[in-house]
């Protein structure tokens, strides 16, 4: 993957971090149960993107993307049971933390220079 530059890196992850949020609130009542048959994978998945893009974003500490990305999890499922007639689940913000954990373990594996990158 090549490295964005940072105007357009941070642009990304707000965009991506936008349409999760979006997908995370609206209203699923009249969605198919099938279309996603195992929301903790969907949970997972949108984690680890946007793991991803902000380490693409913001080269921080890996306790930074965590916490701050494991508070945004949780403060979606909390929202959800609140604005929402969406249930909040806890298991929904394990599979959040366990993709921003799995994105960490992918991107120490990578070699130096295909992923990270001094974005200053």
């Amino acid at each position: 993957m090549l490295p964005l530059q940072k105007p357009l890196a941070i642009s990304l992850f707000l965009l991506l971090l936008s349409i999760a949020t979006y997908g995370f609130l609206k209203d699923v009542s009249g969605i198919p149960s099938n279309w996603m048959p195992n929301d903790k994978v969907m949970h997972l998945l949108v984690f680890f993107t946007l793991t991803l893009s902000f380490h693409q974003a913001f080269r921080r500490p890996f306790w930074q993307a965590l916490a701050g990305l494991a508070l945004y999890g949780a403060l979606i499922e909390v929202a959800q049971a609140t604005f929402t007639n969406r249930m909040g689940d806890p298991l929904d913000w394990i599979a959040d933390v366990a993709g921003v954990i799995l994105a960490a373990a992918v991107i120490r594996r990578l070699p130096d220079g295909w992923f990270r990158r001094d974005l200053a």
